[in-house]
């Protein structure tokens, strides 16, 4: 098929309302209702900016040896505490990062919200692993990581930090600097718990580092999209993947001449860092495929093929799908073929 047939094939039926948003398989889910977990969220940017003094700053680090060490030195950038309680304090007083606060305090609340996603959300880890404990949420403002400390979403072992100025969304004073709309469209305060899972998800998530083809980063992308709509049953399809209905519609309907392109073109077992990028990491549009197309199609075919594993080896969990660095054999014993629509 041709890119101008696919490109008006796509334009057609984008529009059309043929599927939902939801998770796209029915599962039959597990019973967590008597899993208990309790999800200690700590609010370091309300502590912070409590701080009146280079001297409180010092006394906070000292009492919170993890956070100075993990969060606040964890990018290296400065040579002992002295330089660090500089850097806090000038963040501390920049009228942009109170403002940014004062944002998250609107949008956020109390956290409540969020802090329910999460406890949910780890019932079902730890029912596929028992031996999973849950890490304390620690909020934040980095700045933008401007500071040298923070991000979007930090793992950090015992505990996780997610910087609230990164999901504050639309209505926010300032949006996350020289990030373009397709990837900042998906910092928002629903993104926030699902984007945390998926960072989790890296911890189960094995792959072989031997393995630098398309298929494996494909296949390890779907996996964290499955573990995300495994253990957030709940969220749409739309959040998981980061496309807009409109998107999803459209790569749901032409799945099939997706999947003919990557074939076709003798894509899967390709190694070239180019070749990954094109179809995998992110872009406004995969234009490859066509100009309507968006971009990171690699990733959802992934998911779709794991999907299809999944459905057709019933005897699998999510655990084994996990640790199974294999993309071959996860493509082999997935049988996926999806069919072409007429």
């Amino acid at each position: 098929m041709t890119k101008q047939i696919f490109k008006y094939i796509f334009l057609v039926f984008s529009t059309l309302l043929f599927f939902q948003c939801g998770s796209s398989d029915e599962k039959e889910l597990p019973d967590v209702s008597e899993i208990k977990i309790n999800v200690e969220v700590r609010h370091l940017e309300q502590e912070i900016f409590a701080l009146k003094s280079k001297d409180d700053i010092v006394k906070f680090l000292i009492e919170n040896p993890e956070i100075e060490k993990k969060y606040f030195l964890q990018a290296g950038l400065y040579p002992n505490r002295h330089f660090l309680v500089e850097a806090i304090w000038d963040f501390r007083n920049k009228v942009e990062n109170d403002t940014l606060k004062m944002d998250a305090d609107r949008i956020f609340g109390n956290f409540e919200v969020q802090k329910k996603e999460f406890e949910e959300a780890f019932k079902y880890i730890k029912y596929y692993y028992p031996d999973f404990n849950p890490p304390k949420i620690y909020t934040s403002i980095s700045g933008f990581a401007n500071w040298g400390f923070g991000g979007d979403v930090l793992d950090l072992g015992d505990f996780i930090v997610i910087g609230l100025d990164y999901f504050e969304g639309p209505t926010a004073s300032y949006g996350v600097p020289e990030v373009p709309s397709y990837i900042s469209r998906r910092y928002t305060p629903e993104h926030l718990v699902p984007f945390s899972i998926q960072m989790l998800s890296n911890r189960f998530n094995k792959v072989n580092p031997n393995d630098r083809s398309v298929l494996s980063h494909m296949i390890a992308w779907g996996k964290a999209y499955e573990f995300v709509d495994d253990v957030m049953p709940y969220t749409a399809d739309s959040i998981k993947t980061g496309y807009t209905a409109k998107e999803l519609k459209g790569v749901n309907y032409n799945e099939a001449y997706i999947w003919s392109h990557f074939v076709e073109n003798e894509l899967l077992y390709k190694t070239e860092r180019r070749t990954v990028k094109r179809y995998v990491d992110d872009r406004p549009v995969t234009s490859e495929v066509s100009e309507d197309s968006p971009g990171r199609l690699g990733r959802w075919i992934g998911w779709r093929i794991v999907q299809s594993y999944m459905r057709a080896n019933p005897e699998v969990m999510l655990p084994q799908l996990m640790a199974n660095d294999n993309a071959g054999k996860i493509l082999q014993k997935s049988k996926y073929k999806p069919k072409k629509r007429k």
